[in-house]
C-alpha cells in the first residue's frame, strides 16, 4: 500500500465482522457513522448463514442511506479477524468463526452487493483508525494495540501499513513473554494474550477460586456473576488482593510486550484501546513503568503511551481509508496476489 498522503473523501459502507456481532454502518468522510445496523454473528449456523447475514445488513444500510438522503458508498470495507489474505480477499482460518477456512468473502459480498469491496485484519483497520484520525494522527511509525478479550495490534512503518508477506504482521498478542508460560488460545507457549487478555484473566480468576473460598471474588461468583475480566476488576476494587495481583501481572506483560516493541520498531506512539484499557487507566500507569526499566533510555524521550481516542468504533470508522486508498489499486483486485516487495537476489528467479 502506498503511503497514506491526505483523508479519504468518499463515504464507505463498514461492516465489522466479529465472532459475536456483525455490524454495519455508512461512514462520512467527517467520521460520523451513520445506519448503525446489528445482528449476532451465530456461526454455529455455517458460513453461508453469516454470509447471507452480511449481504442483508449491508444492504439494509444503504437502503437506510438511501432513504436519509446520505451520499452513495463509494465501497465496502469489511473488519474481520484474521489470519486473512487482504489481497484475495479471503478469510484462511480465524480461531473465533467457526468453519471460516478459506472464505472468498470479498468476491462474495462484492457480488451481492454490486460494489468495489475489501477485506483487512481487524486490528489493522484500527491501527489505520487511529492512526489516520485518532491519538497516533501525524506520526510516521506508530503501534496500535488492543487490550480486550484477546490482544491484537497493529504497526505503521514510515508511513505505511505493516502488512508482511502474508498479511499477518502486527500480530503482537503472540509475542512471547514467559518462556515457560501458560499455553496461548493458539496453542503457542508464553504468548503476552496467554497472560493479559481478558480470556487469561479469567482463566486464572477460575483457578484462584479453587484456593479463595471467603474472598470478594469468591462471594461475586458465589452470587451468580459471570467470572471474568470485569468482575476480577470489581472484586479488585473491593480490596481482593489476589485479584489486584492478577491484574498487575496482566498489566506488567503488557508493558513488557510494549518494552519490546520500542527496543524492535523505535515508534513515536503506541496507542493502546480495548475494553480493559477502556476501563483500567492502572495500566496506563504500569505500561510506563514498565518502559523505564525495559526500553533503551534514547527512545524513551520520544515514544508516547496514549489512549486509543475512537472507542468501539474504529472497526467502522477505519474503513474509511481502507477503502479509499484501494479503490483502483490493482494489488486489491479480486482474485490478485500481492506483488513481491523486493528485488530478487542476483540469479534468484522471482516466483
Amino acid at each position: 500500500m502506498a503511503a497514506v498522503q491526505s483523508s479519504a473523501e468518499r463515504p464507505v459502507l463498514a461492516v465489522d465482522l466479529g465472532g459475536t456481532q456483525i455490524r454495519a454502518a455508512l461512514i462520512t468522510p467527517d467520521l460520523a457513522v451513520h445506519c448503525r445496523r446489528a445482528v449476532p454473528t451465530h456461526d454455529e449456523e455455517g458460513v453461508e448463514a453469516v454470509l447471507a447475514r452480511i449481504f442483508g445488513l449491508a444492504a439494509a444500510v444503504r437502503d437506510d442511506a438511501v432513504a436519509e438522503g446520505l451520499p452513495a458508498p463509494a465501497g465496502v470495507g469489511i473488519s474481520s479477524p484474521g489470519p486473512l489474505d487482504p489481497w484475495r480477499g479471503v478469510v484462511v482460518a480465524p480461531p473465533n468463526l467457526a468453519g471460516w477456512t478459506n472464505v472468498p468473502i470479498v468476491a462474495r459480498v462484492g457480488e451481492a452487493l454490486d460494489m468495489p469491496t475489501f477485506l483487512e485484519r481487524d486490528t489493522n483497520v484500527a491501527v489505520m483508525c487511529e492512526w489516520r484520525y485518532g491519538a497516533a494522527r501525524g506520526a510516521r511509525n506508530a503501534i496500535y494495540i488492543t487490550v480486550s478479550t484477546g490482544v491484537g495490534g497493529g504497526v505503521i512503518i514510515d508511513g505505511r501499513p505493516l502488512l508482511g508477506a502474508d498479511g499477518t504482521a502486527g500480530e503482537v498478542g503472540h509475542i512471547t513473554i514467559e518462556l515457560d508460560g501458560p499455553r496461548c488460545g493458539c496453542g503457542g507457549i508464553g504468548h503476552v494474550e496467554a497472560i493479559a487478555s481478558g480470556t487469561a484473566i479469567a482463566r486464572d480468576a477460575r483457578a484462584m477460586l479453587a484456593d479463595a473460598v471467603d474472598s470478594p471474588l469468591a462471594r461475586l461468583a458465589a452470587s451468580g456473576e459471570v467470572v471474568d475480566a470485569a468482575l476480577v476488576a470489581r472484586a479488585a476494587a473491593g480490596g481482593d488482593r489476589a485479584c489486584v495481583a492478577l491484574l498487575e501481572r496482566a498489566f506488567v506483560a503488557i508493558g513488557a510486550l510494549c518494552g519490546s516493541l520500542v527496543n524492535l520498531l523505535d515508534p513515536e506512539v503506541i496507542v493502546i484501546g480495548g475494553s480493559i484499557a477502556e476501563h483500567q487507566p492502572r495500566l496506563f500507569e504500569i505500561v510506563r513503568s514498565e518502559l523505564e526499566r525495559r526500553a533503551f533510555p534514547i527512545l524513551l524521550d520520544r515514544v508516547r503511551i496514549e489512549p486509543a481516542t475512537l472507542g468501539g468504533d474504529v472497526s467502522l470508522i477505519g474503513a474509511l481509508p481502507i477503502v479509499n486508498d484501494r479503490i483502483g489499486d490493482p494489488t486489491y483486485e479480486t482474485g490478485s496476489h500481492r506483488p513481491p516487495t523486493a528485488a530478487p537476489q542476483q540469479g534468484a528467479t522471482r516466483p
